[in-house]
């Protein structure tokens, strides 16, 4: 199986490379007592708020002296001529603006522009001040996860719901709530994985008893999942999300299969029974996000502290 760390000692380059990480994306600040993140590819409020939920951490806002003066180091390096989104908003009630954590606006550690502008999102200049904008204006923007007791497992992650295998030498996390195959996509690559990718036979057994388990009438063998695999071109040449040729992985395909039935289905499915379907975009399934145990998205706490972590 192919692996993450050995891709960036090799120096190969693969599809999607912004998710292939070699090093800790989340670095450690002391002074936001926890990791951040720069996200420099603009996004709306919303866009901002679920990236960084599904990568397990949330929006920043400046809760504390320190955490405001880390955010406004990150302004400062990012170089940024716009504004970035702040976790604080009243989209839930007129007026009332929040963290996402919950904690009101007076209790925020805030220097307001002497123009504070309109809108339901909160925001921050580049010479560290707030003022509030437009939630449907793309900004960059900044995910935080606090220090806190949490260990990060043997995947690499501080989500236990990656569940490591040692026939395969991955670690796989079933996600039973069905999304569209490009949203399937976008989790798992929030979370540091990659939709699956089933390489041999010995991986498709394993990832068969990830299924639902049903009995009587609502067993149902056509169960699927998304996986990592999309047909490009007037050809539909079928690629892995992570760039491999789909000969040099797992590749039986349901009898008629693929048909791209009226000419919308080029994405993969796996089904239950252990072959491949063609299936549109717009389609919804379960999918499973598998993820490299040697990857590590946030960045190893310094000695000092790493007994707080423990």
């Amino acid at each position: 199986m192919w692996k993450i760390y050995l891709i960036c000692l090799s120096n190969l380059f693969v599809l999607n490379l912004e998710y292939v990480q070699c090093t800790s994306d989340y670095l450690f600040n002391v002074n936001a007592n926890g990791w951040l993140k720069v996200h420099t590819i603009p996004a709306t409020w919303e866009q901002a708020f679920l990236r960084c939920h599904y990568e397990g951490a949330v929006l920043a806002s400046p809760l504390t002296k320190e955490m405001g003066k880390a955010l406004f180091e990150k302004t400062l390096r990012m170089d940024l001529e716009q504004t970035i989104h702040l976790g604080t908003h009243d989209l839930n009630s007129k007026g009332d603006f929040f963290s996402v954590e919950g904690v009101p606006l007076d209790s925020l550690v805030l220097s307001w522009s002497k123009v504070k502008g309109t809108g339901d999102c909160l925001a921050m200049t580049s010479d560290g001040l707030a003022v509030l904008a437009q939630c449907t204006e793309p900004r960059p923007y900044i995910c935080y996860k606090k220090l806190d007791n949490l260990t990060m497992n043997i995947c690499g992650t501080f989500d236990d719901a990656y569940q490591f295998n040692e026939k395969t030498g991955s670690c796989y996390k079933t996600h039973v709530q069905k999304q569209t195959w490009s949203d399937a996509y976008k989790i798992c690559a929030a979370e540091g994985g990659y939709l699956l990718i089933l390489n041999d036979a010995t991986e498709v057994a394993v990832v068969q008893e990830m299924f639902p388990k049903r009995s009587g009438k609502d067993a149902h063998q056509y169960d699927r999942f998304h996986v990592g695999l999309r047909a490009w071109g007037h050809e539909r040449t079928w690629i892995t999300v992570r760039g491999e040729r789909i000969e040099s992985v797992y590749n039986k395909w349901n009898p008629g299969q693929p048909d791209n039935f009226q000419g919308v289905q080029d994405r993969g499915a796996f089904m239950k029974i252990g072959t491949f379907d063609d299936h549109g975009a717009n389609a919804v399934c379960m999918f499973v996000c598998e993820k490299d145990p040697h990857v590590k998205r946030f960045e190893e706490l310094p000695g000092e502290l790493t007994h707080i972590g423990q």
